[in-house]
């Protein structure tokens, strides 16, 4: 391990390094040269109109599907809840909108039901006498007679 001892002091001190003639004379002048010519600027987004319609339309499609997952979805009403529904009341409402038994006749032949008389009609109603006397009005029955 002696052997690789290093000795700085035996080492030569001559430059080793060299300048090229009249270069630290000619520096301030190869920079103003390279450097007084226009700048050239790169902008970081180049915006197109390309670019801004494909924004646009990525911005709609992300609104309208956040309305179709977030909308108030109504339900369909059950059975159980219409059944709670007096039948004076759905009449009352049939009146209010001005729905005609026309109307409701129309209904029943789009929907292509099958009745030939009237107790056919009566049990696809799934109406029994009760219902029936109840809606008819006897004052307004007499007035007619």
């Amino acid at each position: 391990m002696e052997n690789n001892k290093f000795d700085i002091e035996k080492i030569s001190r001559e430059n080793i390094f060299k300048v090229p003639e009249n270069y630290f004379e000619n520096l301030p002048m190869q920079i103003q040269a390279k450097t007084s010519g226009r700048a050239k600027v790169i902008p970081l987004v180049s915006w197109s109109m390309k670019r801004t319609w494909a924004s646009l339309a990525a911005c709609s499609i992300i609104v309208i599907l956040a309305y179709f997952t977030w909308m108030p979805k109504q339900d369909a009403l059950s059975n159980e809840a219409l059944s709670e529904v007096q039948n004076k009341e759905i009449v009352n409402y049939l009146i209010q909108e001005d729905v005609s038994q026309s109307d409701i006749a129309e209904h029943f032949e789009e929907e292509d039901v099958k009745v030939s008389n009237d107790s056919e009609l009566l049990d696809y109603l799934k109406l029994n006498d009760k219902d029936i006397i109840q809606s008819i009005d006897l004052e307004n029955l007499e007035e007619d007679i």
